[in-house]
């Protein structure tokens, strides 16, 4: 999720957010989730208001056969 720098802070990213819960809960989900690198204060202080922060462990696994 990314808004233009331009047209951040003017609840864009919360209302597309709205909007994925919204298409979600009509599809039979119960939550969504996103993922904020630790360096991203923006992001992390809007997740956190809007939602439970999750301690999880992430890994990226790459084909063997891919170029690095």
């Amino acid at each position: 999720l990314a808004v233009v720098q331009c047209f951040r802070r003017q609840g864009i990213a919360t209302l597309l957010i709205r909007e994925v819960q919204k298409a979600s809960k009509a599809r039979g989900s119960f939550v969504v989730f996103v993922q904020a690198d630790l360096e991203d204060q923006p992001a992390v202080a809007l997740y956190t208001k809007l939602g439970v922060r999750e301690e999880v462990l992430h890994f990226d696994i790459k084909d063997p056969d891919s170029a690095p």
